[in-house]
């Protein structure tokens, strides 16, 4: 009986914390609100053709809490926003998305009916390979070609050089992250 009783308070305490998770990292109603300025992809792709830059995807959802923590203390830093400003095209794409997104002349939709639980936008599961796991940030070059796709929560300082790197071309010279990673001196603190 004791054992019994403390196995149902062990699960209502778990269950309750990963509430009170949840509840803290909840991001505004307008998840488009802060210092980066985000694009939808039609805009992003129509940018870069007159004026070349990576497109950064943040694919993510209303209900991740580790999306609202990336949006909230890595999105949300001014160095690392100024950066993604300057040097790239950012989208935030919402993988449940109802709206329909055009890319490389098809036309992606949400195929599953209203009222489907975590229903998956035709892109989300295209552009990251069926690999859906939230957040997920996709680097898309000029010719629309994924450069690097990375998954799960990143702190400011730890996606600083990911997007230095990238950002500033290094890749394309043949230069590998681990070397670049080892001289890196990162702003954010």
């Amino acid at each position: 009986m004791i054992k019994k009783t403390l196995t149902v308070l062990s699960i209502f305490i778990i269950i309750m914390c990963a509430h009170c998770f949840i509840s803290c990292v909840q991001a505004p109603a307008d998840e488009l609100k802060g210092p980066v300025h985000w694009y939808t992809f039609s805009e992003a792709v129509a940018l870069q053709k007159k004026s070349p830059r990576l497109i950064m995807v943040d694919v993510y959802t209303s209900w991740c809490g580790p999306c609202k923590m990336m949006s909230a203390q890595t999105f949300g830093n001014e160095i690392i926003a100024k950066y993604l400003n300057e040097h790239f095209y950012p989208v935030k794409f919402n993988a449940e998305t109802r709206d329909s997104v055009a890319f490389n002349g098809v036309v992606f939709k949400n195929k599953n009916p209203e009222g489907t639980q975590r229903p998956v936008h035709d892109f989300a599961i295209s552009i990251l390979d069926g690999k859906l796991s939230y957040p997920s940030i996709v680097f898309v070059d000029e010719d629309i070609k994924r450069v690097q796709t990375i998954v799960g929560f990143y702190r400011a300082p730890q996606f600083e050089p990911v997007v230095k790197f990238l950002g500033s071309g290094v890749y394309k010279k043949g230069t590998k992250y681990e070397d670049f990673e080892k001289t890196f001196v990162g702003e954010v603190k």
